[in-house]
């Protein structure tokens, strides 16, 4: 933040400071964001001090930002970061979880589409990467456990699962928050037992220690994955894993388990490391997709013993 000028820029650098979530580009964006808000709130209100941060105040940045005509997208972030800073100054139950409840209705939220990865999709992939045992396990993480490209890389096979079946998922987190969950199938004991074979050692990952920096791993790997066929060019990202394992757990948890449909999005939604729901529900804008190729296939739900008794962040440091 750059020459603050109201008592609540100033009162951010302090709390900007003391919790660095995020990578660099996700703190600059914060503070940023933050000390506009800042500078808005003192302009109209006076404001000077966060402690004295009201319901008026939220309701004036909400109807700030949407006469700004600012992007669909932009207005989310905006309230994700004023949602982390009500956290932060003790004051979370002011604002909902959901934006719907601020006036925000759910809309074109990006640019792009929710896409499945349907089976034979990812087999292709998994083909363009056949001789890349790192990063093909990296796709598989994606796909089966839901894992970020950053926390996937960061997955340690040994440390991070436990004998009992449950997962965490500590490293690379959005926001740095640390959450867990348990296995729900063969499948993603196959993967993890495979992926411990590949690394040895309690702190091993999938980004070899002769990497010089993870920003440089990334886009070496980025590079590798556009050429087996994952960018914006043929239409298939790494986050579209994330998605995939989104519909693939929401039709188990519906359709085997049988629990409703607010239940099953609670725990997807956390597993996935969200806070709101609505994320969630766009990401499974095409699970028609996959449903219709498991008719067409015959390939049957994921089935096994449910060992997801539940999942939720934990508070903690990002270790």
């Amino acid at each position: 933040m750059q020459h603050p000028n109201t008592p609540l820029e100033r009162q951010l650098i302090p709390i900007l400071a003391a919790n660095r979530e995020g990578g660099y580009g996700t703190q600059r964006a914060r503070s940023g964001n933050l000390a506009r808000a800042a500078q808005a709130l003192h302009e109209r209100f006076g404001l000077q001090k966060w402690a004295n941060l009201g319901a008026k105040h939220v309701a004036f940045l909400v109807e700030k930002w949407k006469a700004e005509d600012t992007r669909r997208r932009s207005i989310d972030a905006q309230l994700t970061q004023l949602r982390w800073l009500v956290r932060k100054i003790g004051k979370a139950n002011l604002m909902p979880r959901e934006n719907r409840e601020l006036g925000v209705e759910p809309g074109p939220r990006y640019t792009r589409a929710g896409k499945f990865v349907v089976q034979s999709r990812l087999e292709e992939i998994l083909g363009g990467v056949a001789g890349d045992s790192r990063r093909r396990m990296a796709i598989l993480f994606g796909r089966y456990l839901g894992l970020r490209f950053r926390e996937a890389m960061l997955f340690r096979p040994w440390r991070d699962w436990e004998e009992s079946g449950r997962i965490w998922v500590k490293r690379g987190t959005k926001g740095g928050r640390p959450r867990y969950l348990f296995l729900w199938n063969p499948r993603q004991r196959e993967i993890l037992e495979e992926a411990r074979a590949l690394v040895q050692g309690q702190d091993a990952a999938l980004i070899p220690e002769e990497a010089a920096t993870f920003e440089k791993w990334r886009q070496a790997s980025y590079h590798k994955l556009r050429k087996a066929g994952m960018s914006r060019k043929t239409d298939t990202l790494f986050h579209d894993l994330r998605r995939t394992y989104s519909g693939e757990r929401m039709h188990y948890l519906i359709k085997v388990r049988g629990l409703d449909q607010e239940h099953a999005e609670r725990i997807v939604t956390r597993e996935l490391g969200h806070s709101r729901r609505e994320v969630l529900r766009w990401y499974l804008e095409d699970q028609h997709l996959i449903e219709a190729e498991e008719s067409h296939t015959g390939r049957p739900a994921p089935s096994g013993r449910d060992e997801n008794r539940d999942c939720h962040f934990v508070r903690g440091k990002n270790e």
